[in-house]
């Protein structure tokens, strides 16, 4: 019985990624977007602000420079519906998933030669959460809608 159960599991492990993976012909896959959203502690505009323009405008400059980002831009929330509630919006565009492989890798020389070391850029990090807070993180797959046949 149990081994019934583990072929059983083990057919279902191999068949399941060839069905998630299996595109829609409603719709064609583009590029792939790390999405942040944060939230801006109160009285600390300014701050946030002068630290983006400072170290990561020139650090996702150099990433989409280098080909590792396609784009990058950053959005703005006017209205709150819960004081938690996200203010800034960071979007890191991808040309697709293959281009998040070994992404550490590849942008750790790009924040080491901005910081000047890796104490300096953990600092820097750690200093940032006076400003926000991430509320929430995560991908988008942009899709085209292919046309009716």
């Amino acid at each position: 019985m149990h081994r019934r159960l583990a072929i059983a599991a083990l057919a279902l492990m191999v068949a399941a990624p060839a069905a998630i993976a299996q595109q829609s012909p409603n719709t064609t896959p583009g590029t792939l977007s790390r999405i942040v959203l944060i939230s801006i502690k109160p009285g600390h505009g300014d701050q946030f602000w002068a630290d983006f323009r400072q170290h990561q405008k020139p650090i996702y400059d150099e990433e989409k420079r280098q080909g590792i980002l396609t784009n990058w831009s950053v959005a703005t929330k006017p209205t709150l519906e819960n004081p938690n509630d996200w203010t800034v919006a960071l979007i890191l565009t991808y040309a697709n998933w293959a281009a998040l492989d070994n992404l550490g890798p590849r942008t750790d020389p790009i924040t080491l030669a901005h910081y000047g070391s890796a104490a300096n850029r953990t600092a820097a990090a750690n200093a940032r959460i006076d400003n926000g807070t991430v509320v929430s993180t995560f991908l988008v797959r942009d899709q085209t809608v292919n046309p009716w046949k």
